[in-house]
C-alpha cells in the first residue's frame, strides 16, 4: 500500500494530509503469515511441448526465459491469490535456471505486485548440488544473493528454503551436517519434503509434494495432520501443519506413473477444503505450471483459466477461514480513516500506552496470526503490531512485533553489523546489551513515551524500553519514502528527525507496520 503521508509539513497541514490519505483502503492482499505458495518451473522452452509426452499444453505455449512469459505468470498468480512461486533452481553454476529464477524475482519487484519468490534447490535432478560441498556452496549463493531481496519470501521472519526429495542427498544426518555448515545459526526457514518426522531433527516443517496416490480428496492431509499432533504434543513442539493442494496429477506418457482424475474441479476443491477446514498455517500448491505432471493451474488448452479462476476462489475461502476465532469482544473504535475497528483488549493497550501518536492507525483487522509456530491473535497498526498473548498476566498480555529488527531483516541489514560504540556522552544513555547510545534528539522523545507499568507518573527507563526495545543502530542516514532523514533503530520501532516540523513534531516514529505489508 502507498502511504505517502505528507508528515514532513507544518503540523496542521500534516495532520490534514494525513486524515485524507489514511482513508486509502489497504491491499486486498498482501503475503500472509498463513502463505500460500506454488510450485513453479522455469526451465521450459517451444521444444519442450508435446502431445506424446503430456496430457495437456499450455496456452499459449512459451520459453520460461521471455519476460512477457514471467510478467504473464506473476501477473496471474498474484491475481489468483497466491502469495508466493517456488522456483525451481539447480544452483549457481546452471546459468539457465539460475538466471531465470533471479528474473523472476526482479520482475515481481518492478511490477509493484504483492508477489514472493522462494527458492527450491533441486539436489536431486542436478550433479552439482548432490553433495554437502556443492549445496553449502549454493547456500551461501542464496544467502548472499537472493535472501536480501524484498521481495524474498520469508516465514517466520526468516528466508525460505525449499527441499524435494531428501534421501537423494542422504540421510538426516547427512542433512545435519548441511544445514551445521550451511546454516549454524538457523537463520533460515527449511521446508522439507517428506513425511519422515526424523527430519524435523533438520528441516523447521514438513510438507507433502504430491498427495495424489490418496483415496479420496484430503485423506492425505487429515493422516498427516493427525500425525503431525502426534508428533508435536510427544516432543513439546508446535511445528506447523503446512496443507498441500492440487488440481490433479498425469505423467503416466512420459513415465507411465499414475493418474488423478481432476473431476472438473472437485477434486481440487476438496483438497483445498482440508486446507481451510484444519486451518493450516501454510499451504504447499503442486504446481503452477508442471505438465510433464499434469498438476498445472495455468491456463491450458485442455482447461482453459478454469483453474486459476477457482484457485482464486479457494484461496479467497482459505483466507477467510483458516485459523478462524471468535471475533473481538468488547468496546470497539471504528477507524474511518483506514475502514478497520479496534476491540476489547488491544484497544484499552492503544489508548492506555500512546494511541495515534505512538501506534498509528489500524491497517488491517484484529486476526489469527502465527508467531514463532504458534497462533495468536494480532492487529497490525501503522507503526508496529499489537499481538494478544492471553497466557501472560496484565500488562505482557499484549505484546509488540519486534517490527525494527524484523524490518531491517526483510531490508537484508544485519544490524549487528552496524557499528557500536564503547560507551556514551555525557548527557546521553549506554545501552551495553547492543552496543548503542543515546542521545538528543532522540532521548527526550524516548524518556517521554513508554508503557506503563508501575503506576507511578512518568516513565523509568524499563517502560520505555518495554514500548520501543533496545537501540539497533546509532543515529544514520536513511532513505524514507525517497527523502533523506536522520533515523535511529530501536528493537520495536524507528525514531525519525524532521527538523522542517514544528515541535512536538521533529521527532517521528516510522510507519514499520506499513513497511511490513
Amino acid at each position: 500500500m502507498s502511504m505517502r503521508y505528507a508528515r514532513r509539513l507544518t503540523p496542521i497541514l500534516a495532520l490534514l494530509a494525513l486524515l485524507a490519505l489514511a482513508s486509502v483502503p489497504a491491499p486486498a492482499r498482501a503475503v500472509s503469515d498463513r502463505p500460500i505458495m506454488a510450485f513453479y518451473y522455469p526451465w521450459w522452452e517451444q521444444s519442450d511441448w508435446s502431445n506424446s509426452r503430456m496430457s495437456d499444453l499450455p496456452s499459449p505455449r512459451y520459453s520460461g526465459g521471455d519476460d512477457a512469459t514471467i510478467r504473464r505468470h506473476i501477473q496471474q498468480a498474484d491475481d489468483a491469490g497466491i502469495d508466493a512461486l517456488i522456483c525451481t533452481w539447480y544452483g549457481p553454476d546452471e546459468e539457465r535456471l539460475n538466471k531465470r529464477c533471479r528474473r523472476l524475482i526482479e520482475l515481481a519487484r518492478e511490477g509493484g505486485r504483492d508477489l514472493q519468490v522462494a527458492i527450491i534447490p533441486d539436489q536431486s535432478a542436478w550433479g552439482g548440488l548432490k553433495s554437502v560441498d556443492g549445496l553449502t556452496r549454493a547456500l551461501s549463493v542464496l544467502k548472499s544473493d537472493f535472501f536480501g531481496q524484498p521481495n524474498y519470501l520469508r516465514y517466520q521472519g526468516k528466508p525460505v528454503v525449499f527441499w524435494f526429495n531428501p534421501p537423494s542427498l542422504g540421510g538426516v544426518g547427512t542433512w545435519q551436517e548441511l544445514r551445521d555448515r550451511a546454516d549454524p545459526g538457523r537463520e533460515q526457514y527449511w521446508f522439507g519434503g517428506t513425511d519422515n518426522f526424523s527430519f524435523l531433527d533438520v528441516y523447521d516443517a514438513l510438507y507433502y509434494f504430491d498427495i495424489t496416490w490418496e483415496t479420496r480428496p484430503g485423506a492425505a492431509m487429515a493422516s498427516y495432520g493427525r500425525r503431525l499432533d502426534d508428533y508435536n504434543q510427544r516432543a513439546g513442539q508446535s511445528r506447523p501443519f503446512v496443507a498441500t493442494v492440487m488440481p490433479g496429477y498425469d505423467d503416466l506418457k512420459v513415465r507411465g506413473g499414475h493418474a488423478r482424475d481432476r473431476e472438473d474441479g472437485a477434486y481440487y476443491r476438496g483438497t483445498w477444503q482440508t486446507a481451510i477446514e484444519r486451518g493450516a498455517q501454510a499451504v504447499v500448491l503442486t504446481s503452477f505450471n508442471e505438465f510433464f505432471e499434469g498438476s498445472h493451474i495455468e491456463p491450458s488448452e485442455r482447461y482453459g483459466d478454469l483453474y486459476l479462476r477457482l484457485t482464486k476462489e479457494l484461496s479467497d475461502s482459505f483466507r477467510a477461514g483458516a485459523g478462524q476465532t471468535p471475533p473481538p469482544t468488547g468496546e470497539c473504535q471504528q477507524f474511518p480513516e483506514t475502514g478497520h475497528q479496534v476491540c476489547g483488549r488491544i484497544l484499552s493497550y492503544w489508548r492506555e500506552n500512546g494511541g495515534l501518536p505512538v501506534f498509528g492507525y489500524p491497517i488491517g483487522p484484529q486476526q489469527a496470526v502465527t508467531i514463532e509456530g504458534k497462533p495468536y491473535q494480532a492487529q497490525e497498526f501503522e507503526r508496529n503490531r499489537l499481538e494478544l498473548h492471553p497466557e501472560n498476566g496484565r500488562p505482557y498480555d499484549v505484546l509488540l512485533g519486534r517490527l525494527g529488527a524484523e524490518v531491517l531483516g526483510r531490508q537484508g541489514r544485519d544490524w549487528q553489523q552496524f557499528g557500536k560504540l564503547g560507551g556514551a556522552p555525557d548527557g546521553c544513555l549506554f545501552f551495553a546489551e547492543t552496543g548503542h547510545s543515546l542521545c538528543e534528539p532522540f532521548l527526550s522523545y524516548f524518556r517521554g513515551h513508554g508503557l506503563e507499568f508501575d503506576g507511578q507518573p512518568g516513565y523509568s527507563l524499563a517502560e520505555s524500553i518495554a514500548l520501543f526495545g533496545l537501540p539497533l543502530s546509532e543515529p544514520q542516514g536513511e532513505n524514507i519514502q525517497g527523502n533523506p532523514y536522520t533515523a535511529q533503530w530501536f528493537e520495536r520501532a524507528r525514531f525519525e528527525w524532521h527538523p522542517e516540523n514544528q515541535d512536538p513534531y521533529r521527532v517521528l516514529l516510522g510507519l514499520l507496520g506499513v513497511e511490513m505489508r
